[in-house]
């Protein structure tokens, strides 16, 4: 019988309730803001910055492609990762690659740079991506792990629609994408800051 409540995911964790009201899952949901704000800015602008550059089309296609399939190497080497120095190490390590990225194409004008930022930066995003679910568990317990980790990406997808919507403003007024993505390497650099407030160990009582 103690076997079974072990196994049993409800036997332990926090609520969806309880879980707000720890400042954990706040910092947490931060965290989720900052990368969809930053994943979501690059999904959607860096063609068109390519393109602004002087780059073909092709070649701005590709390196949207490269994103995206280097992202599935970052989640299966960051994953591993995680696996063997800890989800929260994990995501601040997406972080600091997502921030260098960030900080490389302020100034990036060449295609071969445009595609190794990236690489580095899908490789960033696909571990960071990785790392959110085992954090929910890690934080608090797997009792409502797909309730908690469903609310995480509401901040997600936030960051996702303000980040592309201030890029794209910032351009606009701007006339160029270097502020923009200044804006996103701040907010991955924040993203650093916030993970490592993160507990390591589960959260058992509630406290603010």
């Amino acid at each position: 019988q103690v076997e079974k409540k072990r196994l049993n995911p409800e036997a332990d964790g926090l609520s969806l309730k309880e879980a707000v009201y720890n400042s954990q899952f706040w910092v947490f949901f931060a965290t989720g803001f900052c990368y969809g704000f930053c994943v979501f800015s690059i999904m959607v602008h860096i063609v068109p910055h390519a393109l602004e550059l002087g780059i073909s089309a092709n070649s701005a296609a590709n390196i949207l492609a490269t994103v995206g399939g280097v992202g599935i190497l970052g989640k299966v080497f960051l994953g591993r990762a995680g696996d063997m120095i800890g989800s929260r190490q994990t995501l601040i390590l997406g972080f600091i690659l997502m921030s260098a990225a960030l900080i490389w194409l302020v100034p990036a004008k060449t295609p071969w740079i445009l595609f190794s930022i990236a690489g580095i930066f899908g490789f960033a995003y696909g571990g960071c991506t990785v790392s959110h679910s085992p954090l929910v568990a890690e934080l608090f317990g797997l009792r409502s792990h797909g309730l908690i980790f469903g609310v995480f990406n509401v901040s997600v997808m936030s960051g996702g629609a303000m980040g592309p919507l201030l890029t794209g403003y910032i351009f606009d007024i701007t006339n160029s994408y270097q502020l923009a993505f200044i804006v996103c390497a701040v907010m991955s650099l924040i993203g650093i800051i916030l993970t490592a407030f993160l507990k390591l160990r589960r959260v058992k009582e509630i406290s603010f």
